[in-house]
């Protein structure tokens, strides 16, 4: 089962979403909100998979996203809007969020994008992730030192980095590996200082901008 909690101010609308998504079997509705605090809340008492959310709380509650995404062990989430052409939405891809939807979206489409964002994947347009990219690498090449270089890595650390930049928690990446979280911690401290980043934001930066740079040297 996928269980899911869902933050919007419509109730009118979590209720119609919630009756639809509970159609499929394998997704598991616990609860829906109004309030960004109950939310936080919700995802505390039902440690959510996945959390569907309207975006229009990332501009009502700046630190929202960020929170949810640097928690020990963060669920995915896969934000809505009435367009995806919005500051919001591209800001929020800029931040790590797994997967933005149209809020008119046909049930269907809903069930693949919670689907896909539980598996790991991205459910984000190819246009609206082309901008965020662009933006990204401007971003990257001021924020990274010029020395850090995925090269200097093992095998090993470097699949610890691509599980970082999909955002998986410490336990998770133990469990895709076959090792302990706490082995995972010792390889990302390891990491930190052999490619000179910060933390699991600079290396998820660094991740994205070496990718872009091998693209563009093909």
């Amino acid at each position: 089962m996928i269980s899911i909690v869902l933050g919007s101010p419509e109730l009118a609308f979590r209720r119609a979403l919630g009756t639809a998504l509970g159609q499929y079997g394998e997704l598991d509705v616990r609860g829906h909100t109004g309030e960004p605090e109950r939310l936080r809340q919700l995802i505390a008492i039902h440690h959510p998979s996945v959390v569907v959310l309207d975006v229009r709380w990332s501009r009502a509650c700046p630190d929202l996203l960020g929170l949810l995404l640097a928690s020990p062990a963060p669920p995915r989430l896969l934000l809505f809007a009435h367009t995806l052409a919005t500051p919001e939405v591209l800001a929020a891809v800029k931040q790590g969020v797994h997967g933005c939807v149209p809020r008119d979206s046909q049930p269907a489409t809903w069930h693949r994008a919670i689907l896909a964002v539980h598996a790991g994947e991205p459910w984000i347009p190819r246009g609206l992730m082309a901008e965020a990219l662009v933006n990204l690498k401007q971003q990257i090449r001021m924020e990274l030192p010029a020395s850090a270089s995925m090269e200097q890595l093992t095998e090993r650390q470097r699949g610890i980095v691509g599980c970082v930049a999909r955002g998986l928690s410490n336990k998770e990446i133990g469990r895709h590996l076959g090792i302990s979280p706490t082995t995972v911690k010792t390889h990302l401290h390891n990491i930190y200082e052999r490619i000179g980043v910060s933390g699991r934001r600079h290396l998820a930066l660094h991740a994205l901008g070496d990718a872009l740079q091998q693209k563009e040297l093909r």
